[in-house]
């Protein structure tokens, strides 16, 4: 299979390419030095080994006796099942 060759539109841009690559200058912006940025320090609170959480004990109370409820439901349906294919 035969290289396609470039025509001449072609060559003319590709030079004309590599002459601007050549040429570009770096913009202002890269020339001049970055500011710095004046970071404020960051509060990091600490804990103390006497922090206890307290939660209220109804909320505990009913996701403990919903999972009981669950538990007891699967149970059942498994004992059943269990009764009824044996």
């Amino acid at each position: 299979m035969a290289k396609k060759r470039k025509t001449k539109q072609e060559k003319i841009i590709l030079h004309l390419k590599r002459q601007l690559s050549t040429e570009i200058t770096p913009r202002q912006e890269a020339i001049l030095k970055p500011v710095e940025a004046k970071i404020a320090p960051v509060f990091i609170p600490k804990r103390s080994d006497s922090s206890i959480l307290f939660y209220n004990n109804s909320l505990i109370k009913k996701d403990l006796l919903k999972t009981l409820i669950l538990t007891l439901i699967i149970v059942g349906l498994e004992f059943v099942l269990y009764l009824k294919l044996r």
